[in-house]
């Protein structure tokens, strides 16, 4: 974040975590090193793309919005207040298991990588890693309760070398 003005608004940089709806969230929490602070945003505007113009309570001016700089915007883990994002995030995925059709397992998702033609999951089994598209060819389902993936992957993919 880093301050837009003299009013206090702050521009925010959206991360492949963002949706919208997550802004209106009473559990946001400005983490700058090892200060958290609870905030709630009062005012938006779209500011370029993947760019955001925010106005926070308790940033009355451009002096409280410098203090910001380099701080990063947070929902609280488990605050369910807002709408879920419509398509997957990162954040979601992360740590779940990897399974084949056959319930042999993969790995565990570590990373997402967003790419231009699709995302590409990051599947780790000990020392190595896997590139699995995010497609629904391949990805055949995707169990956010159990926390499990179900990948089908063609001929060949997983013996390429990432």
């Amino acid at each position: 974040m880093k301050p837009v003005g003299l009013r206090g608004d702050v521009k925010l940089r959206q991360s492949d975590d963002f949706w919208e709806e997550a802004l209106q969230s009473a559990h946001l929490v400005v983490v700058h090193g090892e200060e958290r602070r609870s905030v709630r945003v009062t005012a938006l505007r779209a500011a370029s793309p993947g760019m955001w113009v925010l106005r926070l309570d308790h940033v009355p001016d451009r002096a409280a919005a410098e203090q910001s700089v380099g701080g990063e915007l947070w929902l609280e883990a488990g605050a369910a207040d807002v709408p879920g994002p419509e398509m997957l995030r990162p954040f979601q995925v992360r740590g779940m298991r990897v399974v084949l059709p056959d319930g042999r397992p993969l790995g565990e998702i570590v990373d997402v990588l967003q790419m231009p033609a699709q995302d590409l999951l990051v599947v780790r089994d000990g020392a190595r890693e896997h590139l699995i598209p995010n497609v629904a060819p391949i990805v055949r389902r995707v169990d956010l309760q159990a926390r499990c993936v179900e990948v089908d992957p063609p001929e060949g993919l997983l013996e390429l070398e990432p």
